[in-house]
């Protein structure tokens, strides 16, 4: 599992970079919100490219709970997106905090579960 544990220590840096600009745009800056926005649609092939490994793997080798949150952290990443181009920041920001903890629960039950490895 490898792999699996490479794309999601990837996803995780890629939303925790996501905060990062997301402050930064909030604190008065314009320049990072482009970045916020190409690294919205490069996380988005990041969770696609989870679910594929984890199918890889078979529900036996990843877990049936992984491939179930790594399918629906894809959809909430497709609506974050949805409602940062809308503008929705009373959904885009608790969504936003949500999928945090969604991946950073991925990323330690990944590399918890000795039979992962």
């Amino acid at each position: 599992m490898p792999l699996l544990r490479v794309v999601i220590v990837l996803h995780a840096l890629g939303i925790v970079t996501q905060a990062v600009l997301a402050g930064l745009f909030l604190s008065g800056s314009l320049g990072p919100v482009v970045l916020h926005e190409w690294l919205a649609w490069v996380i988005l092939g990041i969770a696609a490219l989870q679910i594929g490994v984890v199918l890889a793997h078979g529900l036996e080798g990843a877990g049936l709970l992984l491939a179930i949150s790594s399918l629906f952290v894809l959809l909430g990443e497709v609506l974050q997106t949805g409602t940062g181009y809308g503008r929705f920041l009373a959904v885009h920001v608790p969504l936003g905090v949500f999928l945090f903890g969604a991946v950073s629960w991925q990323l330690v039950e990944v590399f918890r579960d000795k039979a992962k490895a």
